[in-house]
């Protein structure tokens, strides 16, 4: 074992060791939880969402705290089932100074976290020194340094990211039940959304959001040609409404594609916040996406959608599997990436029978749009 782990797990020992001396057992259903979310890809800051609901669901006395930063800032805004969210530096690059600032926020609260948790996405070295430096907790859930921790969780490849997350609510005493995940919106975000729709769709047809671009970290671009095909089709056959979401940065490639599908469409791309795409999806009739951050969003929402998906990746850890408004295509399982891959496995043809088959079974209408956006709405605003 390196010197420096070696070291590591000495002093976690001892420290441990320390604390058992002075602070008595935890209470099996703590009053106060505190919960650490420092990597913020959007799916990881999605597929975390569950656990909020499930720990005050099954004790909501219990004060339920999350710290975080941008975008989980962002997401988190509305959460109803929050009792405090905390805005603080990153502490992967200044643990210190994130670690005062969370402090100081927590007494200015009168919040006393008993039990402070760490999520599956979020094991690292500097957020577990983070936690340790938040109080005098019991620590749990994911870590690499297992010896810091006193109630440590193994990651389990049979399960989802979600399933894996929710095993900190048990941890909290909630039961292990599936959650799905839930993004929530203001008013204002869903006014904006609908603002948006009115551009995008002026004749109030069908509306079926497309999501072409991925976030970057990952290769799960599709044909131009096939995005185009598919797209004709949604505008010209089906008789729907057809825009373009993502970022800023999206927005060249976007064109491109809106271009080769004979101009359909309009691009919101960077014309959204986080929850203001939430409601935009939610008042949506349809998607088409990618895996990728957005596609997450969707799901929080419940909007029906098409996915198309990357073979080389396990489908348990991220995709939506079992829901019956998600057509996933993928296809055989691979672990290779082959040079300038594209999901060549998915043909346009494909994805065109499923958005047929959801808007037969989920036809498009004011109600299920309402239901959408009203299940989404939150009067909660922590910042």
């Amino acid at each position: 074992m390196p010197l420096k782990e070696t070291a590591i797990r000495l002093s976690a020992r001892a420290l441990l060791s320390a604390e058992r001396l002075i602070r008595p057992a935890p209470a099996s259903s703590p009053e106060s939880i505190l919960i650490l979310e420092y990597m913020l890809p959007l799916g990881c800051c999605v597929h975390l969402t569950p656990v909020y609901e499930a720990i005050k669901r099954a004790n909501p006395s219990s004060t339920l705290t999350v710290a975080t930063r941008g975008l989980g800032l962002a997401l988190l805004r509305n959460h109803p089932f929050l009792d405090h969210l905390i805005e603080t530096p990153d502490p992967l690059a200044t643990t210190r100074s994130a670690a005062s600032v969370l402090g100081a926020e927590l007494a200015r609260r009168s919040v006393r976290p008993s039990l402070i948790l760490t999520g599956a996405s979020d094991q690292r070295t500097r957020i577990a020194a983070l936690a340790l430096l938040a109080g005098p907790a019991t620590r749990g859930g994911f870590t690499i340094h297992r010896a810091l921790y006193h109630r440590p969780l193994a990651y389990d490849l049979q399960r989802s990211l979600i399933g894996n997350n929710l095993q900190l609510a048990s941890l909290a005493g909630a039961p292990p039940t599936h959650i799905e995940p839930r993004v929530y919106f203001s008013p204002a975000d869903l006014a904006a959304a609908e603002s948006l729709v009115r551009i995008a769709n002026p004749e109030d047809s069908p509306l079926v959001l497309f999501v072409t671009q991925n976030s970057g970290g990952q290769r799960t671009g599709w044909h131009t040609s096939r995005f185009a095909q598919v797209i004709r089709h949604t505008h010209e056959v089906l008789g729907c409404a057809v825009a373009y979401v993502g970022t800023s940065a999206d927005r060249e490639l976007i064109d491109q594609i809106r271009q080769a599908a004979g101009g359909i469409g309009a691009s919101l791309a960077g014309r959204t916040s986080v929850t203001e795409l939430a409601a935009l999806l939610a008042i949506s009739d349809a998607a088409v996406s990618l895996d990728t951050g957005t596609m997450h969003v969707g799901r929080a929402v419940g909007v029906p959608m098409v996915v198309i998906g990357p073979s080389w990746q396990r489908p348990i850890e991220w995709l939506p599997l079992g829901l019956p408004q998600v057509r996933i295509l993928r296809g055989e399982d691979r672990d290779d990436i082959p040079p300038n891959y594209q999901l060549d496995e998915v043909h346009a043809g494909d994805v065109i029978v499923a958005l047929e088959e959801l808007l037969t079974l989920y036809p498009p209408c004011a109600a299920s749009r309402a239901e959408r956006a009203a299940a989404g709405t939150s009067t909660v605003d922590h910042l």
